[in-house]
């Protein structure tokens, strides 16, 4: 049986007296491709902000790895989180090789320098599916789908036990969008990794998630595997989000 890597343990948190987790409880499993999904509010950013302790708690405790974050040096913590955003965040000024090897760099890494760090920069590249000759190229000469890749291969620069995704895809063509998601469903059963991917699209919850969490109104409405979600939904609300995805084949 897989170990826990990530709990909340009744975690509570509000922004200006506005309540977004509330008595929030999860255990997540090594290696789960856990998809998150609720209407706008709900607090899946929330949720995974708190896992790399971009922000903090009011109240309860979240656990990575068995250690309470709150305890653990922020910086050391995130640099063994990856993370990556739906705009990327890339920095401009840096060439595509520069921008992966960022987090190691600044981690004095000894295994990201000079040829070396070329060589890992190519090898992420094709992880994700881009030529090794894009590493010169600045972000701006890159497409959206390009740039999307470049970032999801810096969030695994580090070696990273968890990545956490945010709405990674909602900025591309649907073409892309769908290419994206075969990427990361390769990464993920190449590598084992640990992702929480945070969504609106339903069908891509179902698509990628070994589990989906389900939230409203900062709280798990159903964490269940795709098949569950779509067999038996706990709530009218997830009722509703699946009732056009019964015909979608979810990811076993």
């Amino acid at each position: 049986m897989a170990e826990t890597i990530i709990q909340f343990d009744h975690v509570h948190k509000a922004f200006d007296g506005h309540p977004v987790l509330q008595d929030f409880s999860l255990s997540i499993e090594e290696g789960t491709f856990l998809t998150v999904i609720g209407r706008s509010g709900c607090g899946k950013t929330t949720a995974l902000r708190l896992v790399n302790r971009l922000i903090a708690a009011d109240a309860g405790k979240v656990f990575v790895k068995g250690k309470d974050v709150a305890e653990t040096d922020p910086v050391t913590l995130r640099r063994r989180i990856g993370y990556t955003i739906q705009n990327v965040g890339l920095f401009p000024h840096m060439t595509v090789e520069k921008n992966i090897a960022y987090v190691p760099t600044i981690s004095k890494s000894p295994l990201w320098k000079g040829e070396e760090r070329h060589r890992r920069a190519s090898e992420l590249l094709q992880s994700v599916g881009l030529e090794p000759d894009l590493a010169g190229r600045y972000p701006r000469e890159l497409s959206g789908g390009q740039r999307q890749r470049v970032g999801i291969a810096r969030a695994l620069a580090s070696q990273p036990d968890i990545l956490l995704m945010d709405e990674p895809f909602g900025a591309v063509d649907e073409i892309t969008r769908r290419q994206l998601q075969d990427e990361i469903l390769r990464i993920h059963q190449e590598q084992g990794i640990t992702i929480l991917f945070v969504t609106h699209d339903m069908e891509e919850a179902l698509k990628l998630g070994t589990r989906v969490l389900v939230m409203e109104e900062g709280r798990a409405a159903q964490f269940a595997p795709p098949s569950g979600i779509i067999a038996q939904p706990a709530t009218p609300f997830v009722a509703q989000l699946v009732c056009r995805s019964r015909d979608f084949a979810p990811r076993q």
